[in-house]
């Protein structure tokens, strides 16, 4: 493919980012704990889906993934990424709950800093 017939323009600028106001103590006192926890539960799954990916890398084609074939190793990824998400609902690792309690601590560490 010959690329210098292509008409290449710069990617259009950016809107401005909203301005925000500085964060008061009431806002740092007041974390969500829901999206923490959501947070924490996606990045065990996260790190359990690569950990398997790889475990189970030098595993051969297995009926247990398709029996082979071209479509064999993306579905592999996509079970295993669903079994981190399983393992981090169960929460057995306590990956998650250790990442909530670090950013728990961060979050009360910038409050006193910011008081």
């Amino acid at each position: 493919m010959d690329v210098s017939t292509m008409n290449i323009r710069p990617p259009a600028a950016p809107a401005p980012a909203p301005t925000m106001a500085a964060p008061t103590k009431a806002t740092l006192d007041a974390p969500n704990p829901a999206a923490a926890d959501k947070v924490a539960k996606e990045f065990e799954a996260m790190i359990v889906g690569q950990l398997m990916e790889s475990m189970f890398a030098g595993m051969k084609e297995s009926a247990l993934f398709g029996g082979g074939g071209p479509a064999e190793k993306p579905w592999r990824s996509m079970l295993l990424q669903e079994y981190g998400k399983a393992i981090a609902d169960a929460g057995t690792l306590g990956i998650g709950r250790m990442t909530r309690d670090e950013v728990a601590r961060l979050y009360a560490r910038q409050a006193e800093s910011a008081s």
